[in-house]
């Protein structure tokens, strides 16, 4: 349907914290919830931080970091950390960035992937 309640931009009928704008957007599948744009993992290892994320092929994705106060606040100047990512293909993909040196910043960091138009 394209006049019901679900298809409103601002609906997310598959429930994933995505609505439909942002997963239009992103290229994501709104009916799906295991389609959005979104940060599933961020591990130490050693030095550095691997941040995994699923996204939507022919789409450029950039990793974003900010600072955090240790009391799980966190600043909201999030600047690019990298190279743009393009990613290839088409439908869904699950991609990573390792950023070198990342698990040194004290006494925290927040991290966040944006959609680069």
């Amino acid at each position: 349907c394209t006049n019901c309640p679900q298809a409103a931009a601002s609906a997310d009928p598959d429930g994933d914290g995505q609505n439909n704008l942002a997963e239009f957007l992103s290229g994501t599948d709104p009916t799906n919830s295991a389609s959005a744009l979104r940060v599933s993992s961020a591990v130490r290892q050693g030095n550095d931080v691997l941040i995994t994320w699923t996204t939507a092929g022919a789409h450029t994705n950039a990793v974003q970091a900010t600072a955090g106060d240790g009391s799980s606040g966190y600043a909201t100047n999030f600047t690019d950390i990298g190279s743009l990512i393009i990613i290839t293909g088409d439908g869904d993909a699950t991609t990573n960035y390792t950023d070198a040196g990342g698990a040194t910043n004290s006494p925290s960091r927040y991290y966040r992937v944006r959609l680069v138009p």
